[in-house]
């Protein structure tokens, strides 16, 4: 198994994704030899619909626009020569979508790829629920790359958040191209957040991923009072990780899918890469 087909998503608007995060993408895809499927949507502005307000905002939605379309612009051509330096195969989706509103549509895009990866703003207007349908609804494993890294693509370290729930297990197996080309691998249980019905819950799993060829360490450790979220961020540091491999947590509120708090909490502060599935 391998991945082929990577569909990266690229935001104009609202938090725009970073150079950074494009740097990261064409890296990824050079080093696993893959092509990039991008989408970049263009945006249109809906003013009020009443009469008096929609004329008064008509204006300012152009300016919007305008604007939007110029970071388009720039974040499209910083895109091409990059994917062309990298000799990385690149195609882009045209599609437009309303704004405010209509991202979430986007995420059908990514259910013919194998991996999706997203950008993951640390601005002052970001929203990390944007994040939420391409988790829950493409049906793909999301790799998510924090816009405060700069470090360029490595795949030294990789750390596995462990704890023989189905999304987790979910995450592993889609993780194993990842895993067999990392120098060393990590499972990472934490003890005391909550029960977990065994006394060694990572044997099965290290029996598991070397039967891919992949050596796996143990890192068990006590969550002592911390969060989960939190004490797994730290472990992930201590191993000086360029990847976090978890399942993504979530339940459903009226056919929505809202965060679980331990997902929710590295989606927050996570300064590395993320595989996440559901």
């Amino acid at each position: 198994m391998s991945y082929r087909r990577i569909h990266f998503l690229i935001s104009a608007h609202g938090s725009p994704t970073s150079l950074a995060a494009i740097d990261f993408a064409c890296g990824f895809a050079q080093g696993i030899g893959a092509a990039l499927d991008v989408s970049l949507p263009q945006v249109d502005v809906k003013a009020p619909q009443n009469w008096i307000a929609g004329k008064m905002m008509a204006g300012i939605a152009k300016d919007i626009e305008d604007t939007i379309s110029a970071k388009r612009t720039e974040l499209k051509e910083y895109l091409k020569q990059k994917c062309e330096a990298a000799g990385v195969g690149l195609s882009i989706s045209s599609v437009t979508i309303d704004w405010p509103g209509g991202a979430p549509s986007l995420a059908t895009l990514g259910r013919t790829s194998d991996l999706c990866l997203l950008g993951l703003t640390r601005s002052p207007v970001a929203d990390i629920a944007e994040v939420e349908p391409w988790l829950f609804s493409t049906g793909r494993p999301c790799l998510l790359y924090p816009d405060t890294r700069t470090e360029a693509y490595s795949m030294d370290t990789a750390v596995i958040a462990w704890d023989m729930s189905r999304s987790a297990a979910r995450a592993v197996g889609d993780a194993l191209p990842l895993l067999k080309g990392a120098k060393s691998v990590q499972v990472l249980v934490g003890r005391g957040e909550k029960a977990i019905e065994s006394s060694r819950p990572a044997a099965s799993l290290v029996s598991y991923l070397s039967a891919h060829g992949i050596s796996a360490a143990v890192d068990e450790f006590d969550v002592s009072g911390q969060k989960i979220g939190d004490a797994l961020l730290a472990r992930a540091t201590h191993h000086k990780a360029d990847l976090l491999v978890m399942g993504a947590f979530g339940h459903s509120r009226l056919r929505e899918f809202v965060l679980g708090g331990a997902t929710r909490r590295i989606l927050d502060a996570s300064s590395i890469p993320l595989l996440m599935s559901h």
